[in-house]
């Protein structure tokens, strides 16, 4: 980890990922102080998905923020980088027997998403009659119906939970309660398209029928993520806290059960940046194109992203192109990152930062043609780097490259080889 301390404002080598501290305690501050002033009693958990960057969760830990994970693999990271078991909020269909049955018997926070997952705890509980074993079950419910225009999903709707409307989210129950585990918690997360307070609401609704309906007692309601987080965010948080508590307040005592949220984008899009390089400029008979050491890989990995992204230009005073097409270094013609009307005239050397990509870039990172970039922070006194860029050292880790042949059943430095060729 190499630091400068340098004066105002200072930029990284090309191409690289910065974060901007301040920027990112603002919004851990505003989504804290909206939960402190609605709804004490809460968890702040960040989504690992989002962007699982060592030294962010590591920031998040020691800021106070719990840990949202929805694997094995996340949860084991969030172990490797400090976080205790009783702070980890552990979501996702894949998680396997040995890690749930762990997790519960640490003191995590634990929501079902697969029928396999009632089993297992019901197995556990039988078990261990003498632990208070406690769950959520995540909830599938029908967010188009109750927010025309807001489901992401489509007609085939969502596969994720326990359907409240056909019997078996109380099948799930059922089994639960029989064994002797107790149903603690619900959780309501659904992406949408419009991240309005409409969706928030209904999801605080349902929570609040089904514990009319069930008589249910809950430690905690996880309302889940997806908040919008701009600068200037409309809703904004408090706005979101505000609408959940007064839908589930009537029917939940809130100094007895917590409210869970698992905000990832909203902390984390933000806050970081993408600096790329300008490394040649061509002019076809139909275009300008200016090539970059970055690529769309970088900060949209799935090639979704249907509005323009917001980028920085050199400010120093230049002459206006008519239309300039930045684009990646990649081998793919549709490796284009944005195209410029009447912008300055871009050259070999410069610089181009693109702002708000923060989140769903470094867990999506591609390892096409160039590997992982860097990754620096940024306080008002200091640019660190955090992850070195990968190279084939990287890239090698964990791999083996020799001959493989009818001999080779052994186990060599972790390998092991299952079965002889015939």
């Amino acid at each position: 980890m190499s630091t400068s301390n340098l004066p105002g404002k200072f930029d990284p080598p090309t191409p690289s990922f910065v974060i901007d501290v301040p920027l990112l305690e603002h919004f851990l501050s505003k989504f804290q102080n909206a939960l402190d002033r609605h709804w004490p009693n809460s968890v702040l958990s960040y989504s690992f998905k989002t962007n699982s960057l060592p030294w962010l969760v590591s920031y998040l830990r020691r800021h106070g923020v719990w840990a949202e994970v929805v694997s094995d693999t996340e949860y084991e990271l969030a172990l490797a980088l400090g976080y205790a078991p009783d702070r980890i909020v552990y979501n996702g269909p894949v998680k396997s027997r040995d890690r749930l049955r762990a997790a519960l018997l640490e003191g995590s926070l634990v929501n079902l998403d697969a029928k396999r997952e009632v089993h297992w705890v019901a197995e556990l509980a039988r078990e261990h009659p003498e632990v208070d074993m406690k769950v959520g079950l995540r909830v599938n419910w029908d967010l188009e119906a109750r927010c025309p225009g807001a489901a992401t999903t489509g007609p085939a709707g969502s596969r994720f939970g326990f359907n409240a409307d056909n019997g078996e989210l109380a099948a799930a129950m059922t089994v639960l309660r029989e064994a002797g585990a107790r149903v603690a918690g619900l959780h309501l997360h659904r992406n949408s398209r419009t991240q309005s307070l409409a969706v928030y609401q209904a999801a605080a609704t349902v929570a609040a029928e089904l514990i009319i309906a069930d008589d249910l007692v809950l430690e905690w309601i996880d309302i889940g993520g997806g908040f919008f987080g701009g600068l200037d965010a409309s809703p904004s948080f408090d706005d979101y806290i505000r609408v959940i508590r007064e839908t589930l307040e009537p029917v939940v005592d809130i100094s007895r059960t917590r409210l869970v949220v698992e905000p990832g984008g909203s902390l984390i899009a933000v806050p970081v940046e993408f600096h790329a390089g300008v490394i040649d400029v061509k002019k076809t008979e139909a275009s300008t194109f200016v090539v970059t050491d970055g690529s769309r890989t970088n900060i949209d990995p799935l090639f979704r992203r249907r509005r323009p992204f917001e980028a920085r230009l050199p400010s120093r005073a230049r002459s206006v192109h008519p239309e300039q097409i930045v684009c990646g270094f990649t081998c793919m013609e549709d490796d284009h990152l944005l195209t410029l009307h009447e912008a300055p005239t871009l050259h070999v050397g410069d610089r181009i930062v693109f702002d708000k990509v923060g989140a769903y870039t470094m867990c999506y990172q591609s390892m096409f043609i160039e590997y992982l970039p860097a990754v620096y922070v940024r306080t008002e006194r200091s640019l660190t780097q955090v992850r070195r860029p990968w190279g084939v050292t990287e890239y090698l880790q964990g791999s083996r490259w020799d001959a493989v042949g009818k001999r080779s059943l052994h186990l060599n430095a972790g390998f092991r080889t299952l079965a002889r060729e015939p």
